[in-house]
């Protein structure tokens, strides 16, 4: 199932009608439909004029081999034995088959081959400026690991760095484009998922939406011979160095820590230490850094929270990892209980919360607000803090919001906590404030009424109300 992606199509597409030729880097992390995207992409060209060639760990004598047959149809050859004698020679004759015609050539995974192939990145480096961009190649090195691409193509120093004519970072889907992969589950149980999962392709096709969530979680999450067990820790000891320090971060948020001392304090690191890790854990999109709205300059402020980004990450160090003793003894009935007994409250405030913000981007956007929007996020202080916020400074213009994921109905004292909390925050003293409330259950008739006529805005789920 080929789900979504319009966006990625459409510059892969854009790119091919370049002239000349194009070398593009294509990157994200595992599971997040790398490979899906390009055979799909690739599927209605003939093979004399795109080659999709997937890399693995092996010799490079064995790579070289299976790189030279991977090309045959598309150099108009027919011999499954053949090999090109080198590399250099293999890439130059590529260039010759592509000096008259475009030709699209994939190389997947290959950060194996700069792993097996000493020297690899330099030798390309060299053919791609005197052979390969003169002619009319599309050559898309695709891979997972971090370091490798990064330091590769996108770091200065890299031997490729430089060479990339596009860079395409493949992230999770859309909330919104969970409909199409669990069409049997209701708008609640797609956040429910989204909160545990998030958009990443392949967790999703695992999930069957003819279960509740719960049993996905007993049968998908939890069980003996899922991959979930061990993919917080595959994630990073393939794909960072040092995964040990990166775990103990990612535990030490999980707890609760938020600020760079915090994390350090937990994890034991040293404090400058734990700011390079977070910067590598916030261009993997595996957590994010947050200020909070109403701070004049976020770029240069220290008032900084970091968050787990990615849902499945986030959900595993909040409940699994802590769990972990009832997971080795496959003691699942008290692990669910716990997991139950957080479940409303945890949704709430990761997977809900998120929806809502990209729903305040979508009406700010269509110009269904009563501003639009140049930042939406958190406001916080030591006292007080908003789920949801939405801000305007040149109009000076915010929307101070709650999320509720609860079995009950919202009512009036959700709108009185927030004018009281709203109080408190100094600098939005003289802005104009409209109030959001989202609630899983809906609203009292007082609230609503009272919404209406002072303009309040009201979301049951993610529909607005008034």
């Amino acid at each position: 199932m080929f789900v979504n992606r319009k966006n990625e199509l459409r510059r892969l597409e854009e790119v091919c009608r370049r002239p000349g030729a194009q070398f593009v880097a294509l990157y994200g992390r595992r599971r997040i439909g790398k490979t899906t995207l390009l055979t799909h992409w690739l599927g209605k060209r003939r093979p004399d004029e795109a080659v999709y060639w997937v890399a693995y760990r092996s010799s490079p004598k064995i790579l070289l081999a299976r790189f030279s047959q991977a090309l045959q149809p598309l150099l108009g050859g027919a011999d499954p034995e053949f090999t090109f004698s080198s590399w250099e020679v293999a890439f130059r004759e590529l260039a010759r088959a592509a000096q008259d015609r475009r030709v699209v050539v994939v190389l997947d995974e290959w950060p194996y081959v700069l792993e097996s192939v000493p020297g690899i990145a330099t030798l390309l480096q060299a053919v791609w400026d005197h052979a390969l961009k003169p002619s009319r190649v599309m050559l898309i090195l695709a891979g997972s690991h971090y370091h490798m691409m990064h330091h590769e193509l996108l770091a200065p120093g890299g031997a490729l760095y430089g060479r990339t004519t596009a860079d395409i970072r493949l992230d999770a889907i859309e909330p919104s484009c969970l409909a199409e992969f669990l069409p049997q589950y209701s708008e609640a149980q797609r956040i429910e998922t989204y909160s545990i999962i998030g958009g990443v392709p392949k967790y999703l096709e695992m999930w069957n939406d003819a279960w509740p969530v719960f049993r996905n979680i007993e049968e998908v999450i939890l069980s003996p011979v899922s991959i979930f067990r061990q993919e917080p820790a595959f994630l990073i000891q393939e794909e960072l160095p040092e995964p040990r320090a990166y775990l103990s971060i990612l535990d030490a948020i999980g707890t609760g820590m938020k600020t760079p001392s915090g994390i350090a304090t937990v994890s034991g690191l040293a404090l400058p230490h734990v700011g390079k890790y977070l910067q590598t854990l916030l261009f993997r999109g595996l957590v994010r850094r947050e200020v909070s709205l109403d701070v004049p300059d976020p770029e240069h402020t220290r008032t900084t929270r970091y968050e787990i980004a990615d849902p499945y990450l986030r959900f595993h160090f909040t409940f699994l990892r802590p769990g972990n003793s009832l997971l080795e003894q496959n003691r699942l009935a008290p692990l669910l209980q716990t997991i139950r007994a957080g479940f409303d409250a945890y949704v709430g405030h990761t997977g809900y919360e998120e929806v809502c913000r990209r729903t305040l981007i979508e009406l700010g956007d269509s110009g269904n607000l009563p501003f639009v929007p140049e930042r939406i996020g958190r406001v916080w202080s030591r006292t007080a803090e908003f789920d949801v916020a939405a801000i305007d400074r040149k109009h000076q213009a915010v929307i101070l919001g709650e999320c509720k994921w609860t079995a009950q109905k919202m009512g009036r004292d959700a709108l009185e906590n927030l004018e009281r909390k709203a109080a408190l925050f100094k600098r939005l003293d003289r802005f104009k404030v409209t109030y959001a409330l989202f609630c899983k259950s809906g609203f009292e008739r007082r609230l609503m009424a009272e919404a209406a006529a002072r303009g309040i805005l009201l979301f049951d789920g993610l529909t607005r109300v008034s």
